[in-house]
């Protein structure tokens, strides 16, 4: 712990304000701690260290599992029969430590061709809602509750979502989003464990693993039901409200 004091001694005498370098000092002071606990010793302490320790923040925000990796485990996963008639697992794509998640349903047909979660016109829609928000669709995360397209786009059945259940999980946890955005009452179904209808649940947050959790109306349901986009702008509205704090 020398080192930490002479860190802090430097920092002093540059002048450097307490509120900038405290937080830098705890990241140096809690680091060695760990190291001295796991039987470290004689750790450099040359200018060339003390620069570099100088210059350790916070650092950038981190999840769980590395999505590629859980990208290429998932990739031949037969946990349900959709892997029967898959052409392709739907994954997810986007900023891998995006701060607003979306999460919908299952992929569609156009979705299933391209690989690419929400390609299709509800995609579309999808991409002015978020641009919308002042967001890009490389800036956010999308991707479904369940990964596969069941046929003739029927809804999946409680097993076929407990068996995606766990990926979608482990997504959330890689990606560390300080918002999820649910689209539609399957996802916040399945996302939250509840049998309300959207109707009941959207428009006011949720919470799942400690993150804030808004459902709001599918962009396919808004193709076909328009005047429900005004619904979808005021759920927007407090998304951008919180997320901006």
């Amino acid at each position: 712990m020398r080192e930490f004091d002479r860190v802090k001694d430097d920092s002093d005498k540059k002048g450097i304000p307490a509120s900038l370098a405290a937080p830098v000092l705890e990241d140096v002071k809690h680091y060695l701690r760990f190291l001295e606990a796991i039987g470290c010793t004689g750790i450099g302490a040359g200018e060339k260290g003390r620069e570099i320790a100088g210059k350790w923040g916070p650092g950038e925000k981190t999840g769980g599992e590395d999505l590629a990796a859980l990208k290429k485990n998932i990739g031949n996963c037969r946990r349900c029969r959709l892997a029967d008639q898959r052409k392709a697992v739907v994954f997810g794509s986007g900023n891998p430590r995006a701060r607003l998640m979306f999460i919908g349903a299952f992929p569609e047909a156009e979705d299933e061709n391209t690989g690419i979660a929400y390609s299709g016109n509800a995609g579309a829609l999808l991409t002015r809602i978020i641009e919308a928000i002042g967001e890009t669709r490389e800036s956010v995360y999308i991707c479904h509750a369940v990964k596969c397209r069941p046929a003739s786009d029927r809804l999946p059945d409680r097993f076929e979502a407990r068996a995606c259940r766990s990926c979608l999980e482990r997504q959330i946890e890689s990606v560390s989003p300080e918002m999820i955005c649910v689209l539609g009452g399957f996802a916040a179904q399945s996302l939250l464990k509840t049998d309300e209808p959207i109707s009941r649940i959207r428009g006011r947050f949720h919470e799942y693993a400690g993150i804030p959790v808004m459902p709001t109306h599918e962009p396919a349901y808004l193709l076909v039901h328009p005047a429900a986009k005004r619904a979808v702008w005021e759920d927007m509205k407090k998304v951008m409200a919180r997320i901006s704090h």
